[in-house]
């Protein structure tokens, strides 16, 4: 394929096997610097980053998250096994939580494209990436806000880890593009 940015597009996947190899900083900052990048509802901007390094620190964070739901209840209807606080962030080197102010009507589609660009520029550097919906109740945790930095104003919108994908994502499952109707 020619074009780079299509090419990125169609082969980014969520990688949840990573490499013990941390990520160096000058790559994060330019994860970070695409995020910032992305459009925002008037130019709003809304998004803040928590950088956590370390499996230790990140462990930490997992074991915190993992309090915050039934592990049983959710186990059972998504039919996953989550017993180790490691297991839910997949040994990632890199932890970036993205928050922003809770009031703001657009967050979650600011934060969308912001995260977007960051798995995208990830992607384009060698990096893979995976959004952890499971660290959600992070955003319910006091002592890990604290720890985060993040304001009592703000809302955990992204829990996202990166690190060297363990193996080259080769199978790209089929994708169709539904159109319901196209009017001239």
């Amino acid at each position: 394929m020619e074009n780079e940015v299509l090419k990125c597009i169609y082969t980014r996947r969520s990688v949840r096997s990573f490499k013990d190899k941390l990520v160096p900083k000058e790559i994060i900052e330019k994860i970070l610097k695409a995020g910032v990048m992305a459009p925002s509802a008037m130019n709003k901007q809304p998004w803040n980053f928590s950088v956590v390094e370390g499996k230790g620190n990140i462990t930490r964070f997992g074991e915190k998250a993992l309090k915050g739901w039934n592990l049983m209840s959710v186990a059972a209807r998504l039919g996953v096994m989550l017993k180790k606080a490691d297991s839910i962030f997949f040994n990632a080197p890199l932890l970036i939580v993205v928050s922003g102010k809770k009031k703001w009507m657009f967050l979650k589609d600011d934060i969308n494209l912001c995260v977007e660009n960051m798995f995208l520029a990830a992607h384009s550097l060698g990096i893979g990436s995976c959004w952890i919906g499971f660290a959600l109740p992070l955003d319910k945790d006091k002592t890990a806000r604290k720890e985060l930095g993040i304001p009592m104003n703000n809302k955990i919108v992204a829990p996202l880890v990166f690190g060297y994908p363990m193996t080259e994502n080769k199978r790209i499952p089929e994708r169709k593009v539904n159109i319901l109707k196209w009017i001239k």
